[in-house]
């Protein structure tokens, strides 16, 4: 690969400072090789020189909770109205679509076996680079548990179903086994119910400590964490206890809560934007009655739980959560996240935090010297205008590990 120069861009390196005008990065193989203030020197003859005209050069958006696999707003049928294979191939074009809206790394928060992230790897399928949780546990009646109220017959298995149902302490640790011997990032639980399941409320609360804490034990054997779908009080303060260490959504938190995440070193990922899309198009995108509702309910204080939690201290990651005909608007998050956040510290948390978070900074996450070469350029300011990640035009080149993934230049 020839050697390659961004010159004459406005660099948002998103270390935390200012951005810096005139700035050049040089992009060697899959690495930057350089990051100039000014104009670079001397370049080999062969280089490829891209010349920004003043946009903005930031690194690849990071996605902190994604579902590759959650292509219908009717969740529970996808199992039921698809074979496998076409689980596969609609899955395999979100993931293309994700990265095409500027997101070059992403960790999918069920569903996604690791087939994908090594797929991936391999140069197979294009996409974010990937982190896997694999299924998400439930208990019964639980937020992974698609059955209808109505439904007598037991869960049932299946590759691609939206969690794995375990009640009790052994069934959660042979759980959380299974899904570690199967090349999962993480341990997911489902501690409190949701709003795509149709037998459960969102501010309830699911699982006991027990069977939390049995799911900490084992990924804590390996060196990995737990991650907790939870939206009340009650259930992200026994998350806390159980020695869960990042929790998803928390849309009813409370300043106490927060204040006790924060004790605890819980890291918080907010999804602002399903329930802001869903709310307001998901009679568009066929969302189920039930699912509605609840999705209308939580986001009447997602602003709200994240000012809490921006007040008490807590590390802030990024995530959009979003399914089914919904998974184009990823970029929405940073809007929203930027009404309680400003817009650099929305920037910071789809970036550099989001790394830290995924513990892949030393890779990804800003722009700088020896880091992959992901790297997005802007046709205009995004900290005077948060809105135009949502408008692909104007992200005109996305680069992946020093691969043109677009150009338009």
């Amino acid at each position: 690969m020839p050697t390659i120069v961004f010159e004459d861009a406005t660099l948002l390196d998103c270390k935390g400072g200012d951005p810096k005008y005139p700035a050049s990065v040089v992009v060697e193989d899959d690495k930057i090789k350089d990051v100039i203030e000014g104009k670079p020197g001397a370049l080999p003859q062969s280089a490829q020189r891209i010349g920004c005209r003043g946009k903005t050069l930031m690194p690849g958006l990071i996605e902190a909770h994604i579902h590759i696999t959650s292509f219908m707003g009717e969740m529970a049928e996808q199992t039921r109205r698809n074979l496998p294979s076409m689980l596969v191939i609609k899955s395999l074009a979100i993931m293309e679509d994700t990265l095409m809206q500027g997101f070059t790394s992403a960790l999918d928060a069920g569903g996604c076996d690791a087939g994908f992230r090594t797929a991936q790897q391999q140069g197979l399928i294009k996409g974010p680079r990937l982190k896997v949780c694999g299924k998400p546990l439930s208990q019964s009646g639980g937020h992974a548990d698609m059955r209808l109220p109505t439904e007598i017959h037991p869960p049932i298995e299946h590759p691609f179903a939206i969690g794995a149902i375990a009640d009790g302490v052994d069934q959660v640790r042979r759980a959380s086994r299974e899904e570690l011997r199967m090349g999962a990032d993480y341990i997911k639980i489902m501690a409190g119910g949701g709003c795509a399941s149709p037998a459960d409320e969102p501010d309830t609360v699911q699982y006991s400590l027990e069977e939390m804490k049995a799911a900490v034990w084992e990924a804590d054997a390996v060196g990995k964490i737990v991650i907790a779908h939870s939206y009340s009080p009650r259930s992200l303060q026994l998350c806390a206890e159980a020695g869960i260490k990042r929790v998803e959504h928390g849309n009813f938190m409370d300043e106490a809560t927060a204040k006790i995440l924060k004790d605890k070193d819980v890291i918080y990922v907010p999804t602002l934007t399903t329930y802001d899309v869903i709310s307001s198009r998901g009679e568009e995108f066929g969302i189920p009655a039930y699912f509605l509702r609840k999705m209308k309910f939580a986001n009447e204080s997602a602003q709200s739980a994240l000012a809490f939690a921006v007040k008490a201290g807590l590390t802030i990651g990024s995530g959009a959560d979003l399914v089914g005909p919904g998974q184009p608007y990823k970029g929405r998050e940073l809007e929203l996240k930027s009404r309680v956040m400003g817009p650099m510290g929305a920037i910071l948390s789809a970036t550099k935090v989001n790394s830290e978070i995924l513990k892949i900074s030393d890779k990804v996450g800003s722009i700088e010297t020896g880091k992959l070469a992901d790297l997005l350029l802007l046709d205009g300011d995004p900290l005077k205008e948060i809105s135009l990640f949502q408008n692909r035009d104007r992200i005109q080149i996305i680069m992946q590990g020093g691969a043109f993934i677009k150009n338009t230049l």
